[in-house]
């Protein structure tokens, strides 16, 4: 989710909330209306207590880890260079978005030569210690799955961001670091294949290889039950076929019920709960999806730090399926409605 695309998710959305929505009506009662986020603040990152494997990290933590070992890279995840001129952390380099994914690859992270040139550019290699933050956080989440996938070893995401750091009480800069480019990554990649279906057909590959694979959509209740597609620039609304939903989104461009006010992870056991009820739980393979990749990896990150062992990201999302779906709908069916009811539509 890109920033122009931002601006055409809030008119989406405020289309859905006067119901014209694309043209399509709603398939789900009042009754089956999500209730908003919480208000109340809960914390997956506790103050003093990050360890050196969690990805979301207190930024006290990270700015210890900054000043000690030199060979840490710092890059703040964005959508062009805007924030990133108004302050950023000393030491980061801007990486923008367009470096690890582009519309000509619908979306989907680029072919792993060309992430790992993304990341040697900014003198990233398999060993290097990586820090990444965002005022977006699936921004950043997006930028670190990138790294992780290729098999970086040392991720980390600075939990709540710039505004975390300078609550904190640390100092931003407008300064621009030089830091030199690596030459070599290091080891082979992708270091973590297992995490990463990248295209449709990798969904369907793995759902023959592992019937019980769930696959869980983090996608907002109107994007799942097919009122929105979220996105002025796909068509249709809809999921895929078989898809469960994973609470997080509030709308396409957050994953309000992951996260507080302030941008940091909440205490994500009562999402979990709910993701229960749909059959999301830890004892199974689950991948995660979206509309174009970035609230997955958020939602991944969250999971994986709880101690959730078979996840992945389905990179693809909605987007790439429904595309699909257009030229195969027998290949790629979906479905519309809530698939607990029975005026669930399904079109194959």
């Amino acid at each position: 989710m890109h920033w122009t695309k931002k601006i055409l998710l809030v008119a989406g959305l405020a289309s859905f909330l006067l119901g014209a929505c694309q043209g399509q009506n709603s398939t789900a009662k009042d009754s089956d209306q999500p209730a908003p986020p919480s208000s109340e603040e809960t914390h997956l990152v506790q103050a003093g207590q990050t360890k050196p494997d969690d990805i979301f990290v207190d930024a006290a933590w990270a700015k210890d880890q900054i000043d000690q070992d030199q060979t840490v890279k710092v890059l703040e995840a964005g959508y062009g260079d805007a924030a990133y001129k108004k302050g950023h952390l000393p030491g980061a380099q801007l990486m923008d978005t367009m470096a690890i994914e582009t519309e000509e690859s619908d979306w989907n992270l680029l072919a792993d030569d060309d992430l790992v040139k993304a990341f040697l550019a900014k003198g990233v290699t398999k060993d290097t210690p990586l820090f990444v933050y965002g005022e977006d956080v699936n921004a950043a989440s997006r930028v670190a799955f990138a790294a992780y996938y290729l098999g970086v070893e040392d991720v980390h995401i600075i939990d709540g961001g710039k505004a975390a750091w300078e609550k904190a009480g640390f100092e931003l800069t407008e300064e621009t670091p030089q830091v030199a480019a690596a030459e070599d990554f290091g080891g082979n990649y992708p270091g973590r294949p297992e995490v990463y279906l990248k295209t449709s057909d990798d969904l369907l590959a793995a759902q023959a290889s592992q019937p019980d694979l769930v696959v869980a959509s983090v996608r907002s209740w109107p994007e799942f039950i097919g009122e929105t597609s979220g996105y002025d620039y796909i068509d249709k609304a809809g999921e895929i076929k078989g898809a469960v939903w994973a609470k997080a989104s509030e709308t396409a461009a957050d994953v309000n019920y992951l996260t507080n006010e302030d941008g940091t992870i909440r205490d994500p056991q009562a999402v979990f709960a709910d993701w229960e009820e749909w059959g999301i739980s830890k004892d199974k393979p689950v991948t995660f999806y979206c509309g174009t990749g970035w609230r997955n990896t958020t939602a991944f990150f969250v999971a994986k730090q709880a101690g959730w062992d078979d996840i992945s990201v389905q990179d693809g999302g909605w987007y790439e399926w429904n595309l699909n779906h257009q030229k195969d709908a027998s290949k790629y069916p979906v479905q519309l409605g809530d698939p607990r009811g029975n005026d669930v539509e399904i079109l194959d």
